[in-house]
Order: structure tokens, then C-alpha cells, then sequence
């Protein structure tokens, strides 16, 4: 782990058990920034979601490398960006899944990468020498 005015820099194994330190990392770098409770709700969600994501799929029928994660704040955004030399995927392009009409029809998972992108100021996303870089940005008045 690095943490430095240049912003946190991670190498996170894509295994579950890595979920809590990676949040609790992230959340002590963030401290002393003052985010509003939206927008640490939005981190942490944003982390959880895109991790477990990429533990999940990014490395089906390979062996899987570390994410490298890099959270940066400015006057008035968190970005954090996201790469792995997984499998290409870009969840920009993922098609929504259909809402359900009521509860009994709702369905748990799916959702993730739908609430992501509205809980984002900005997303992007890239495949650029066999890696994927995912880069979310939060706005930090939430």
C-alpha cells in the first residue's frame, strides 16, 4: 500500500477476504478529507461493488493477478480507478437488467454496476494493453 499527497495506491488480491481491509484502507486514506456521508456511502459502495465484480469474473480460466486500486481526491471529487489484466469487460456497455414490478419478483445481484454509475459524477472506462481501467468519480459534497 502507498499512500502519499499523490493519492492511495493499492495492489488488492481478488479474493473476498480482501473486501474489509481494501474499505478500511480506503476509508482511513479518506479521513482527514471530510467527505459527506453520501459520498463515503458512494465509496464504499462503489468499492464493493466493482471488487467483488472483478473477483467474481475478471479472472474466469486464469489465474488471477492482483487489482490495482488508486483513490485520488481533489477540491471536489474522489476518483478511484480500477485495473486488472482480466478479461476484457466493459460495464459501461453492460445492458440494464429489467427493475421488478414488485418485491416478489425482485431478485438478489444484478443491480451493482446499474447503481454504480447512478451513485457516480463520472465513469469511464478503457481497455488499453490487454487491461481493463475502470475510473469512478464521486462527487465529495455527496
Amino acid at each position: 500500500m502507498t499512500d502519499s499527497a499523490a493519492g492511495l495506491r493499492l495492489q488488492v488480491v481478488p479474493d473476498h477476504t480482501a473486501l474489509e481491509p481494501t474499505r478500511l484502507a480506503v476509508l482511513a486514506y479518506l479521513a482527514p478529507y471530510a467527505l459527506s456521508a453520501q459520498a463515503v456511502y458512494a465509496v464504499e459502495l462503489v468499492l464493493e461493488e466493482v471488487l467483488t465484480n472483478q473477483i467474481k469474473y475478471a479472472f474466469v480460466g486464469r489465474v488471477a493477478s492482483a487489482v490495482a486500486l488508486s483513490v485520488d481526491v481533489d477540491a471536489g471529487d474522489v476518483v478511484i480507478a480500477f485495473e486488472d489484466d482480466g478479461h476484457a469487460f466493459d460495464p459501461l456497455q453492460a445492458a440494464e437488467p429489467p427493475w421488478p414490478s414488485s418485491i416478489h419478483q425482485a431478485q438478489v445481484g444484478g443491480l451493482g454496476l446499474v447503481l454504480v454509475q447512478r451513485l457516480a459524477k463520472a465513469t469511464c472506462y478503457e481497455r488499453a494493453a490487454e487491461h481493463n481501467r475502470l475510473t469512478v468519480t464521486i462527487d465529495r459534497g455527496g
